[in-house]
């Protein structure tokens, strides 16, 4: 069981009513910023204060940062749209990609919050996809904003840093409906207890719903090993349900409920949260290059599954990632003898497989040249497919900003 700090900072109406609470990752009781990575820290909030079994009033919206990643990603369809406003940091780019993305949370009713610097940057052009807009007292004079809030009435515009009676007077009488500041009450650190599934189930719950999309009986079983996993997953899938006239408390019901798409959601930000992405992002993007370049060299050789290739280099650095033997990983793990073979002692056509690459990253061409031989794989065709797969890591690394 771990703790896990944030500060609460509420946000009220013109009435002074209580409107919601932004979310903010804290390691400790001091209102500091943290060392990990937004990612991380985003999974942590949303984890504790939405999975974690803890009651939440449903009345009030919570105001939750998020990566460019994780909105590709798709994790704020883990939470109820009701519940979520959606804050775009300022690293976020107005990619196509992500407009798009947008676009779809609008449409599912999400409110999205955006900073004032959406008027003057690329985002200008998509203004219709916010709901709320902050401006600082701190940085911007309140005066200039006047104009824009009678142009675009469809939006909430929310004044931050507000310290005095007069501040908060005069942003109400410029057109601002959302006020958040010391004025009203400072931010407040709150914990919560939080028991996170282990990474091996997780992990393994991956394996089974990529493996066995349609078994609904073997998901459901491999989430049941984890206690802590198999609570995520339904409190999840109550949180998420439209009606609360009858708890999902059955396990093969809340997997039900959830569907695949959800369920990999729902798993994917309970990864992020048990890792510390700045800690082995490095070694995530050598397990990428891995797993893409096995899948890719996987059809070379006969009677080798692509997918079980991309799963052998994917989980080929979690010893390291993990920091315990690749024995005790293994074990743990729902996959096939030939993969587990490759992992633990480079064996078998897998095994080869992993080896080549490793001696490819190390430029070690006398082990790449007798290893293609015994693999009866074309030297050029290996290497075309590791710079391939190279690139596509490259690509994939710059848009999850690790």
């Amino acid at each position: 069981m771990s703790e896990i700090f944030f500060s609460c900072q509420p946000i009220f109406n013109e009435g002074q009513n209580h409107w919601g609470n932004e979310l903010l990752f804290r390691e400790g009781q001091e209102n500091k910023f943290p060392s990990i990575d937004e990612d991380t820290a985003t999974s942590r909030i949303l984890s504790v204060n939405f999975l974690s079994g803890k009651e939440f009033d449903d009345s009030l919206r919570y105001v939750v940062s998020f990566s460019e990643a994780a909105l590709l990603d798709e994790v704020p369809f883990s939470i109820p749209v009701k519940s979520l406003v959606i804050c775009v940091t300022a690293k976020c780019n107005a990619t196509p990609m992500l407009v798009k993305q947008l676009e779809s949370y609008r449409k599912a009713g999400f409110t999205i919050l955006g900073e004032s610097d959406v008027f003057t940057s690329r985002w200008q052009r998509h203004l219709h996809l916010f709901g709320v807009i902050r401006v600082s007292i701190a940085t911007e004079n309140l005066s200039d904003w006047a104009e824009w809030i009678a142009n675009y009435p469809d939006i909430r515009f929310l004044a931050s840093k507000v310290e005095s009676n007069e501040e908060f007077v005069l942003a109400k009488q410029l057109g601002f409906s959302l006020f958040q500041g010391y004025f009203f009450e400072q931010p407040v650190i709150k914990s919560h207890s939080d028991v996170a599934p282990s990474v091996i189930s997780l992990l393994d719950a991956c394996i089974v719903i990529n493996r066995s999309p349609h078994d609904i009986d073997e998901i459901t079983e491999v989430i049941s090993r984890d206690v802590s996993l198999l609570y995520k997953v339904v409190t999840s899938a109550n949180i998420l349900a439209k009606s609360k006239k009858k708890a999902i408390t059955n396990p093969k019901q809340a997997v039900v409920y959830l569907g695949l798409d959800s369920l990999r959601r729902l798993i994917s930000l309970l990864i992020m949260s048990n890792m510390n992405h700045q800690e082995c992002s490095h070694l995530q993007n050598a397990a990428i290059l891995r797993a893409i370049f096995m899948q890719q060299a996987g059809p070379l050789l006969s009677d080798l599954d692509p997918d079980e290739a991309f799963l052998v280099g994917a989980f080929s650095l979690l010893d390291a990632m993990l920091g315990v033997p690749m024995e005790d990983v293994v074990k743990q793990l729902s996959l096939n003898q030939p993969a587990k073979q490759a992992l633990l002692s480079r064996s078998g056509p897998y095994g080869d497989l992993l080896e080549l690459c490793k001696h490819i990253e190390h430029a070690n061409w006398d082990r790449i040249e007798s290893l293609c031989e015994k693999m009866a794989l074309r030297e050029r065709a290996v290497m075309k497919a590791f710079e391939k797969a190279r690139y596509q890591t490259q690509t994939l690394a710059a848009t999850m900003q690790v």
